[in-house]
């Protein structure tokens, strides 16, 4: 796997155990005490908003040096947080997810006209609009797997290289992501991807906590982000990093 080349790549025991323990911890915690922004469905929390709002480690995970020179690589030296959220797959709860790329993002406030972004809506109080390609080519995704994604939990699949092939959609080849519980599996936003259903009698959980770079904290005018803070540029490994 090949970032630039494939859209995606995974670093390997990023967290360890324990610390994948502690994370969980820390999220179930922060969605308890901000529960408008959990979400939820048959009962189980399936996910989350606005984590980066309610939950102040987040910096333990973009902070190893592993990722931190990913990031810089690949995002460039002024890089940001700019939004992280939750999904689960609870016992119970096997949702799938067709095909595609992840193209809304977190703002300030919304404008009119929304050029050169799109689509304004609101999720959990928050605007969002639909970015444009040249902002998406330039951001990163890191999903840190708190629990091994398998075929029974519903893995998640790609169409590598789908980043630079703005024109596939539907009908391309995947190929399935098999992720250890500490693994980050990094990706483009573009890139083509979707999410298997879980099977119905797994006792598995599927957590993962979804953080999205982007190069700078600048946004073309009038619009700024509704969160930025810097990660690229040298820091130190915290309790969360392990093998």
């Amino acid at each position: 796997m090949n970032l630039a080349r494939d859209g995606f790549t995974i670093l390997a025991n990023t967290v360890c155990e324990d610390g994948c323990r502690s994370i969980a911890g820390d999220v179930d915690a922060a969605f308890e005490s901000a529960s408008a922004d959990a979400i939820q469905s048959g009962g189980a929390r399936v996910g989350g908003r606005n984590l980066m709002r309610h939950w102040s480690t987040w910096r333990r995970i973009t902070d190893h040096p592993d990722v931190k020179a990913t990031v810089t690589e690949h995002v460039g030296p002024r890089a940001g947080l700019v939004r992280i959220l939750y999904f689960d797959k609870p016992p119970g709860q096997g949702w799938s997810l067709s095909l595609h790329r992840d193209k809304t993002i977190a703002v300030a406030e919304h404008h009119e006209p929304a050029d050169p972004f799109s689509k304004p809506t609101k999720k959990a109080g928050v605007p969002h609009v639909e970015a444009d390609e040249a902002l998406l080519k330039g951001m990163l995704t890191l999903r840190l797997h708190l629990d091994a994604m398998t075929v029974e939990n519903g893995a998640l699949f790609v169409v590598p290289g789908s980043h630079e092939r703005l024109d596939e959609t539907q009908g391309e080849a995947t190929v399935p992501i098999h992720c250890n519980a500490g693994d980050v599996f990094l990706m483009r936003p573009l890139l083509l991807h979707g999410s298997r259903a879980a099977s119905p009698d797994t006792l598995q959980h599927r957590r993962v906590v979804h953080l999205e770079l982007a190069p700078c904290a600048e946004l073309p005018a009038p619009y700024r982000w509704f969160d930025f803070e810097p990660v690229a540029g040298n820091g130190e490994a915290t309790a969360y990093e392990g093998s």
